[in-house]
């Protein structure tokens, strides 16, 4: 349990300092973005990590932005709930298996 959370702490940290590296020179890109589409593409369809970014994404954005608390958090896991369930069901994209399972 307790290494469980160390990871999803971990990945949270380093989504903060990649959040901040983009906040301060890649502004015009969404890399963020990218990121958490391209894990949730590319994971295990039964694995979590991808709806962690997504959290972990949207809240970033939301402390760092004028609108509501909360709104790009729901918005962004809304989405990749939804992928994940399109992906599971109806479509079959190779998993890489070197992304880790939190």
């Amino acid at each position: 349990m307790i290494k469980k959370i160390s990871k999803i702490f971990l990945l949270g940290l380093l989504l903060y300092f990649i959040f901040l590296l983009e906040m301060s020179n890649l502004y015009t890109f969404p890399f963020l973005l990218v990121i958490c589409f391209l894990v949730n593409f590319l994971e295990d369809p039964n694995s979590k990590t991808g709806l962690y970014i997504a959290f972990f994404i949207g809240l970033f954005w939301d402390i760092y932005s004028s609108n509501y608390v909360g709104l790009m958090t729901l918005f962004l896991l809304v989405i990749c709930y939804l992928l994940k369930i399109i992906l599971s069901k109806y479509v079959r994209i190779f998993s890489i298996s070197w992304i880790p399972k939190i």
